[in-house]
């Protein structure tokens, strides 16, 4: 399931195994371009687009949040010693 919003998906890297997240990472990874090329044809509103739209887009950001610690060689879906995502302000856009 791919999570709507900003926070969600930040709780759920932080708390999913490295492992895990280098799966869901590896597995979207050959098509995130081509995902791109197709929401590049789309108007810029994630709000006007009709639902498999909007959960295809919210994989995107899924996988944009779990490429930080895969690409950076992080040992855990977070930073240790970091300021404590519970604590974070999102905006709601």
């Amino acid at each position: 399931m791919a999570l709507p919003t900003e926070r969600e998906r930040a709780v759920k890297r932080v708390e999913t195994e490295i492992g895990r997240l280098r799966s869901f990472h590896d597995a979207v990874r050959p098509r995130i371009h081509d995902i791109i090329r197709y929401f590049n044809q789309l108007p810029n509103d994630p709000y006007a687009l009709a639902p498999p739209q909007r959960a295809l887009y919210d994989l995107a950001e899924m996988f944009m949040e779990a490429a930080a610690p895969i690409d950076l060689g992080w040992s855990l879906g977070d930073i240790e010693d970091t300021f404590p995502t519970a604590r974070f302000e999102f905006l709601k856009i």
